[in-house]
């Protein structure tokens, strides 16, 4: 409706009541933006008080000298981050992120879309079948952790070694030897995430009409055709989703290095060390709060650096 339109209309018309007088808005469009300022304010300040602000403090805090015993500090500007290239504790930790990532990511997609597709072939039990699935990922990380540290002691006190043992094959020294430690580690974290990414697969697997495969089919294409044409294409959006979940969960990996390392061999070397362990033991054991804040900010452009190069990719691979 024009200007002219909405000046002739009679004070307190529907028009009115719609569009409002004179350019000011009506009682409709106020109630609207009255409900959108109500809704998206709370939101929009709970998403800046828990995000934003935290990102911003720590960067602030990377060019500081800022220690917890020592609340007065100096600005340092990039002396912090130019110390990382110098910390040998540090490269090593971000080595040990880097394998996590490279190892835990294909496991964890690759089981998670090979179980879901089995259980998309209308297998009996499927119920059953996803709550086995799931229960990894409802249990909390920290007990669960504790269990497979049991499950990995040396000598033949953990059960690995036990049933080793039993085959008649030698035992192995899970948490003295760093590199099989760490793949120990990263086992744990697939397994507790494995069931996730069986669940949104399957999801999206059930959302395929019928119909696509039914027409694949009868052009001649054999199940692995019928997968790889049909399923994994429609599934690109759900696999991108997955593939950010899982490398951010993989990148951020703590809890399970943590538990598996302590009271061990290795629990004061830096060979299992991954980033978020290092801005542990710098923040929280050093307190030098300023050098774990450019660790941390580290963290958090590499992560986004993973999520845009993903997004490209999928972006190109749509194309």
């Amino acid at each position: 409706m024009n200007e002219l339109a909405v000046q002739e209309t009679k004070p307190g018309g529907f028009t009115s009541f719609w569009y409002g007088v004179r350019g000011r808005p009506g009682t409709l469009i106020r109630e609207q933006l009255n409900f959108l300022y109500a809704v998206f304010i709370p939101t929009i300040s709970a998403f800046l008080l828990i995000r934003v602000i935290p990102i911003v403090v720590i960067l602030f805090m990377s060019f500081t000298n800022y220690t917890i015993r020592r609340p007065i500090f100096q600005f340092v500007y990039f002396k912090n981050f130019a110390r990382l290239f110098k910390d040998l504790e540090f490269i090593a930790a971000f080595w040990n992120s880097v394998e996590y990532v490279i190892v835990a990511v294909p496991l964890e997609l690759g089981l998670g879309l090979f179980f879901a597709l089995l259980l998309c072939r209308k297998v009996k039990f499927e119920s059953l079948y996803e709550t086995f699935y799931f229960i990894p990922y409802i249990l909390p990380m920290v007990p669960s952790a504790i269990v497979w540290k049991w499950f990995f002691s040396p000598g033949s006190v953990g059960l690995a070694n036990y049933l080793l043992n039993q085959m008649g094959l030698p035992m192995v020294g899970w948490m003295s030897r760093p590199a099989i430690t760490l793949l120990a580690t990263i086992w744990i974290h697939v397994w507790k995430n494995i069931g996730f990414f069986v669940i949104i697969f399957l999801v999206g697997l059930k959302n395929i009409p019928q119909d696509f495969r039914d027409a694949a089919a009868v052009d001649g294409a054999n199940v692995w055709q019928n997968i790889w044409h049909v399923d994994l294409p429609l599934l690109k959006p759900i696999i991108l989703f997955a593939t950010v979940m899982a490398t951010i969960w993989a990148w951020s990996a703590f809890t399970e290095v943590y538990i598996m390392t302590q009271g061990t061999d290795i629990s004061t070397g830096t060979e299992i060390q991954v980033l978020v362990s290092r801005i542990y033991q710098e923040g929280f054991l050093y307190f030098k709060m300023g050098y774990a804040a450019a660790i941390s900010f580290v963290l958090f452009v590499v992560s986004l650096l993973f999520v845009a190069v993903q997004f490209m990719l999928f972006r190109e691979a749509r194309e």
